[in-house]
């Protein structure tokens, strides 16, 4: 049995997702026959112009979606298990939040549905704000957000479980050249600390 490190965080091999029609018919295939291995600690983008099918890995990977063929792991096991889901942040292309819920609450009410003891959430929200430049704005409506705001806020969610994989669809889209500097500068930082991105 191979030793813990050398298992890729994602392993996939000859995965293919075709979406069908109400019949059964095959109506769009997504992906054909992609296979990737990412190891622990890399930062690895999925590049292609619209459609391309990098939502839908995404989706594979967080086992929302299950491949018509080949194989996809996450830390070596099903992307379905929960066990799984609990190791990865995701930061989705569209964030919806409560407009009425501040941002502070926001993440209060995420880091309950985690699971995080009190202590442990207050000091990670506190944390994370900071990381994310929003300790200032945390008791404004997320209602008030502009559209850089509600993605850093996303990503502070995406980020509140600590979790060793982060998976990111368009980080950047919509922000202006100041928030995309500050989005990869973000995402540097958090693969200097050894998250797998």
């Amino acid at each position: 049995m191979p030793a813990p490190d050398s298992i890729p965080v994602i392993h996939g091999q000859g995965v293919t997702k075709v979406f069908r029609d109400f019949w059964g018919r095959p109506r769009a295939a997504a992906l054909q026959d992609v296979t990737l291995s990412v190891p622990a600690g890399a930062i690895f983008g999925l590049l292609g112009p619209n459609g391309a099918g990098k939502s839908t890995l995404i989706k594979l990977l967080l086992g929302h979606l299950h491949p018509n063929a080949g194989s996809l792991t996450v830390f070596g096991r099903s992307p379905r298990e929960v066990a799984i889901k609990s190791r990865i942040g995701y930061l989705p292309e569209r964030t919806s939040f409560y407009a009425g819920l501040t941002g502070l609450e926001t993440l209060r009410f995420f880091g309950r549905l985690l699971g995080l003891p009190r202590p442990v959430r207050e000091e990670r929200i506190r944390q994370l704000l900071a990381m994310v430049g929003l300790s200032g704005a945390c008791r404004r409506l997320v209602g008030e957000y502009s559209h850089g705001m509600r993605k850093r806020l996303a990503l502070a969610q995406a980020l509140l479980n600590d979790p060793d994989l982060l998976l990111l669809d368009e980080p950047t889209a919509g922000l202006d050249p100041l928030g995309c500097c500050e989005i990869k500068d973000l995402i540097g930082a958090l693969g200097r600390r050894g998250k797998t991105i």
